[in-house]
């Protein structure tokens, strides 16, 4: 199966890395949670351009700042188009859809603004949510938007993630076929799955022909 987007280099090349946020912020909320399904956020509402200077440091800033500054809003990833950020442990719950879903859910935002590519940084949330789903035997039905955890939580609609939702780049349709299209092809972050799943390893054949 072989479905994606018009990717490069930078995205085939992506490492994830580890910016744990320290845990006097008040977005580390120290509570454990299971994860039952995964959010897909970008990091503006609508479909405006987002300056260059906005980039993967100012967030990883922000969030920062914001977490030193009294502010429990959070999540655990940040997705650009040649690397990603954990800020937050999966198994901890965050302030990422202000819903109940904050408590059993794993919240990737991706990054929009100028000079990213916003192809590459959709395929690597894809990638990243496909490995996700193994490591944490979420079925597809959990993967859902932050629009959709407000809704089915009968909260104030966001329209996040709003490339996604008005249809750009094939919509949540082809991200979802991105998705599968990971799992199927075993095109996984490897370093999340640790022992419980290696390229060679059969056990992930089973999962992926699910």
């Amino acid at each position: 199966m072989e479905v994606n987007y018009n990717i490069t280099d930078k995205a085939r090349n992506t490492k994830i890395e580890y910016r744990l946020l320290p845990l006097e912020c008040e977005n580390r909320l120290q509570k454990e949670q299971v994860p039952q399904y995964i959010v897909i956020h970008e990091v503006t509402l609508g479909t405006h351009e987002t300056p260059s200077n906005e980039n993967m440091d100012f967030f990883e800033n922000l969030i920062l700042t914001q977490g030193h500054n009294g502010r429990t809003i959070g999540y655990h990833y940040l997705c650009g188009d040649d690397k990603i950020y954990q800020f937050i442990p999966d198994t901890e719950a965050a302030h990422h859809t202000g819903s109940a879903f904050n408590n059993c859910s794993i919240g990737i935002e991706r990054l929009v603004c100028e000079g990213l590519s916003t192809e590459d940084a959709l395929y690597n949330q894809a990638k990243l949510t496909a490995t996700l789903m193994l490591k944490y035997d979420i079925l597809p039905s959990g993967i859902i938007t932050h629009k959709e955890a407000r809704i089915m939580d009968n909260r104030e609609i966001k329209e996040c993630p709003g490339r996604l939702l008005a249809g750009m780049y094939g919509g949540m349709d082809k991200f979802k076929e991105v998705v599968k299209s990971c799992l199927v092809n075993k095109d996984l972050f490897y370093e999340l799955l640790a022992e419980k799943y290696t390229k060679e390893n059969g056990n992930i054949l089973a999962k992926t022909n699910k």
